[in-house]
Order: C-alpha cells, then structure tokens, then sequence
C-alpha cells in the first residue's frame, strides 16, 4: 500500500483580475469566477503531484473580499495577515489569489507583517480572467501550488509566483498590463523560474529565508507567530520633483492635512533642486520623515553622486531609499508610523534590510 504525504493549503480569494474583475469588453463576454471553479480546475493537477512526487494535496477556499486591486486598502492587507495567523496551524501552505494591479503592495505589505513565519504565502493571479481565451488563472494557480508543496528547497515567507518568476515580497514590481510575465523582480534577481521545471537560485532563496528567523524563532505554531498588520498609510504624502515644484507644498500638507511622513521622487541619484532644502529643513525641524527616491525607473538614490543629494545627506535631511520600490517603502513606511515609531526610529528602520526590500551599498566614483 503507497503512503502519501499530506499537504493542507488554504487558496485565499480576494478578487481582481483572476476572478473576472475587468472592464467591460466588446470583444470578450465578460466572466466572473465563482471561488469553487478554482478548485475543480486544479483537480487533474494534484492527481499528477500526488502520483509523481507522492503528495496528496487537500486544498480549501476561502473568499475573503472580492475587489478591484486598484480598490485594496491597508485594511485589506490586515484581513489577509490576520486570516493567515488565525489559521496558521491548521494549513501548511497559504495562496493568495490577487489582482495585479497593486499586488506588489499587498507582496510588500504582507512581508512586513509577518516577521517570522515558517510556511509559504504566495500571492498570485491572471493577466487574463479566468473563462477568458488566453487565460492565465490555470498556470498561475497550479504552479503556486507545485511550489507550495515542493520539497527540494525550503520555501517560506511571502512571494508571488506569476508567469515564470518566483519573487521575494518586497521585491514585486510590476512592469506591463500586457504580458504573461508582468512581474519583475526590482532591482535584484528573482528567487526562481517556474515552468516544466523549478529553477531556485539558492543563494537568493536562502537570503529570503534568513530574514525571518532575524528577530524571532521561526514559527512553527500560530502561538509563537509574530503578526503586526497594521499600517497607517493615510499620513503619508506620496509625491514627484518637477523643476519649479512649489517650496509651499510640503508645509501645506503638514499643516493643512495632517501629514506625517513623506517619500518624494527627486531627480538622479535621489538630486533633490536646491530651491527646495528649505522645505527639507522644515520637515527636519518639525521631526517629519522624508524618503527620498529616484525618478529613474532603475536608479538608487544614493545620496552620492551629485551636489544637491550630498547636501541632503550632509545635513541630515531625508532618507535615501537606495535600491527600495515604491511599494516597499510605502508600505514599511505606513508600518513603523502605525507603531508609534519616533523620527529617529525611522530614520533607523527605514535604513534597516528587514526582508531583503534595500541593499545599501557605497558609491566608489
């Protein structure tokens, strides 16, 4: 009698495209997914996991919102975070089945909170809806359980597993709404290639991995799992340099909105124009944190390369996100102002790899 390993994950619905949330087309009749079509698809799939690697898969549903990506908020990514922890010992294996558009967000977001978990979470989705011609929900679906369940290399925390890629959480960034493979890893390699065959880079994987036993034991039950979900992104001012840029922009919001953090897209290497160090030394007088990023769809804001982002680092001024993605310090940022964290202490976090989202490296010019 052949004995099998068991295998519980729990598929988590939230919407997007991959559950048929498009525009209407006059080309395409429009399809929306029931959460139980998902299931019966994968059916064939895990008779053929469970007859060439000996794995009996049992897999559940569970809809936990159904929306638009462009419509999640932070308290969605909570929903996602708290289910996860409520149900952690019960499953060995969590998919999350997300719209593109701000799956990096959600990618980003859920790596932060949970800071040492011991299981995979894997965000997924389609480009094209499922029931559509050309749909990708199948592929997509299926190879995030084959990783979910695959025993060679141990995969923990959160990725996201689309078209071929399988990429570390902080690092999702989207590219295209066109292709099959959308997603990108930014600024650094990604984990792996999925396709016939599972390709894993080690040295990222296990790089990946390392960060979750940083601040605590992995954790193996639920009771030891350390969740912080919360994220005040409502006090966080998101905006991009212009030349002539108003020096009266950032004291407004502050004063006049409540703001409380910023990140700014400069120019260069994180080259913010002189015209505006004032503002730069009012948020500094007022303790109010600024990320200073790059317009540059590859480029690190350093702080070291010209004048102007040398007077920023000199005087103390902002924070330089280096290699960071918009939606890793969005979201860190939205996390460490919901703990109450002091300006000093983000100042110090923010520069801190807690999930491989910045590597801080010296210009040698």
């Amino acid at each position: 009698m052949v004995t099998y390993a068991k295998k519980r994950i729990l598929i988590i619905s939230t919407g997007g495209t991959i559950a048929g949330n498009v525009a209407k087309s006059y080309v395409t009749q429009a399809v929306k997914s029931d959460p139980g079509n998902f299931l019966s698809i994968v059916d064939n799939s895990l008779k053929i996991i469970k007859k060439n690697w000996g794995i009996e898969i049992e897999t559940e549903i569970k809809e936990l919102f159904n929306a638009d990506s462009s419509n999640v908020l932070p308290e969605n990514w909570k929903a996602l975070a708290d289910t996860v922890a409520e149900l952690y010992d019960e499953y060995d294996a969590f998919i999350i089945l997300h719209g593109t558009n701000t799956m990096g967000y959600t990618c980003a977001a859920l790596s932060f909170a949970f800071e040492n978990i011991n299981k995979p979470v894997i965000v997924t989705g389609a480009q094209v809806p499922l029931g559509y011609l050309g749909s990708d929900a199948t592929t997509n679906l299926i190879n995030s359980l084959r990783l979910a369940v695959w025993g060679y290399h141990p995969i923990k925390g959160v990725v996201s597993v689309f078209g071929s890629k399988i990429i570390s959480g902080t690092r999702v960034k989207k590219g295209t709404d066109f292709d099959y493979d959308p997603f990108s890893s930014f600024q650094t390699g990604a984990i792996g290639q999925i396709g016939r065959f599972i390709r894993i880079d080690e040295t990222a994987l296990n790089k990946h991995v390392s960060y979750l036993s940083k601040i605590k034991p992995l954790a193996i039950q639920s009771r030891i799992l350390s969740v912080k979900s919360d994220f005040d992104t409502a006090s966080i001012a998101s905006l991009t340099e212009f030349p002539g840029m108003s020096q009266n922009t950032f004291q407004s919001l502050v004063e006049n909105n409540n703001i409380k953090a910023f990140i700014f897209r400069a120019f260069g290497a994180g080259d913010a124009s002189a015209h505006l160090f004032k503002s730069f030394e009012y948020l500094k007088e007022k303790k109010i944190p600024i990320v200073v990023t790059s317009q540059a769809p590859n480029g690190v804001a350093s702080f070291q390369v010209n004048e102007t982002g040398q007077h920023l680092k000199d005087n103390d001024l902002a924070i330089p996100a280096y290699d960071m993605s918009m939606e890793s310090m969005t979201t860190k940022l939205g996390w460490l102002l919901f703990q109450k964290s002091s300006y000093e202490q983000i100042k110090f976090k923010m520069l801190e790899d807690l999930h491989g989202e910045i590597i801080i490296e010296n210009e040698l010019i």
